[in-house]
């Protein structure tokens, strides 16, 4: 089922015509027809969001990622994209291989707001529902800013603005990739975003595109991927990009990247100290945290969890995944990926019947999740514990597993 699909039948089983969703939304009905049919609007988080107030229902139920992504709505986008969301709308009712230039859309303050607005969403949602039915709306809002950075018309301080602002698009978008399982695209992403940042002058946006890159390289041999040396030097460069504007949060997650990517190369030593720097960065004052900064006390647990993993200190990882659970059940991406950590971390310690006991118990909410990255999770524990199948709980778990291939 597409976005514009699902659309349709919610807007239907509430008795609603397209006119009258399109006076809501100040869209023609023609416009509505097109979205519902699929058209470049459908793929444009900021009038999905707009759509999701209309019909009254989660952002995340209209984000769908369709099983193709068709060459005539990647030529529709780029003709429509530069026009902004209501522009794109009605490009969706207009005949196909109508000329758009772009070369006269005035760029303002009220677009950079709209775009950062965006990254907020998506970076919600990825916590609710997870990164595959996110990459196509993700990779389109990052055509969108290339569009307005190529063709728009703006002052030296909004293009600043909205170079910042790309860089933090593409950053999403890598981050989104990266929960998919595309690896390569997720690189990519980061490498366009740090220099966005970088042209722009923006330490924050560059932190965190170095940040997230390397969460990417560090050594996952459950996610089949071999590891980066230069991981840490990148959670290094992210740290000092931080100290001059970054907020309490923005310096600790970088701290806490560092750390992990330490604890990776076993240096226990320079993994130890540098939790101690993010723990005192999390409870300074200084500096200001933009709206995409994800630092509650349950991520900050958790990947300090993880780098004890790393080092084989199960007990103490026990104890932060364990708290990260506990606090993060608003989010069900981030509290599955803190579950399956937590038995990775338990099968690592020789306890294979609470692993797969814990598994179990959550494995519905768990495996309907729309995350390539934690499905990789759960068949990497399996594989490792089949071997224990006379466990009441392993062969549980296994069944359930089982049932849902």
């Amino acid at each position: 089922m597409t976005t514009g699909e699902v659309i349709r039948r919610i807007r239907k089983s509430i008795g609603m015509t397209q006119t009258e969703l399109g006076a809501l939304l100040n869209f023609s009905q023609p416009a509505v027809s097109g979205l519902e049919r699929g058209g470049p609007a459908s793929h444009d988080v900021r009038v999905l969001r707009l759509v999701a107030r209309a019909l009254q229902v989660p952002l995340a139920i209209l984000v769908v990622e369709s099983d193709q992504e068709a060459d005539v709505d990647r030529r529709n986008f780029f003709r429509a994209g530069a026009l902004g969301s209501a522009g794109a709308a009605m490009m969706a009712a207009t005949a196909p291989g109508r000329a758009v230039s772009g070369s006269s859309v005035k760029v303002g303050a009220a677009d950079v707001g709209a775009i950062n607005e965006s990254v907020n969403q998506i970076h919600e949602l990825d916590l609710v529902v997870g990164g595959d039915r996110l990459c196509r709306v993700a990779a389109n809002q990052v055509r969108y800013v290339e569009q307005l950075l190529n063709h728009g018309v703006y002052t030296d301080d909004i293009g600043r603005a909205l170079t910042s602002a790309g860089a933090e698009m593409m950053t999403a978008a890598g981050w989104v990739h990266f929960d998919a399982g595309r690896f390569d695209d997720a690189r990519r992403y980061y490498a366009d975003a740090a220099n966005a940042a970088n042209a722009a002058g923006d330490g924050i946006a560059a932190a965190h595109a170095l940040g997230n890159a390397s969460c990417l390289m560090v050594r996952r041999p459950w996610e089949d991927m071999a590891g980066n040396p230069l991981a840490v030097q990148y959670a290094q460069a992210a740290s000092r990009a931080s100290l001059r504007d970054g907020g309490p949060k923005l310096r600790a997650l970088m701290a806490v990247r560092e750390a992990e990517a330490q604890a990776a190369r076993g240096d226990k030593a320079a993994m130890t100290a540098a939790i101690g720097r993010a723990h005192r960065a999390y409870e300074s004052t200084r500096g200001h945290d933009p709206d995409w900064v994800y630092l509650p006390e349950a991520e900050l647990s958790g990947i300090t969890g993880k780098a004890q993993m790393w080092l084989g200190e199960h007990d103490a990882a026990t104890g932060h995944f364990q708290a990260a659970i506990d606090s993060s059940s608003a989010w069900p991406r981030e509290r599955a990926a803190w579950q399956l950590n937590l038995a990775r971390n338990l099968v690592n310690a020789g306890d294979i019947a609470q692993a797969c006991s814990l598994l179990a118990d959550n494995f519905d909410t768990i495996s309907s999740l729309a995350s390539t990255r934690v499905h990789q999770r759960i068949d990497a524990i399996a594989n490792s514990v089949r071997t224990h199948a006379a466990v009441p709980e392993v062969r549980e778990f296994l069944g359930r597993r089982a049932t849902r291939m």
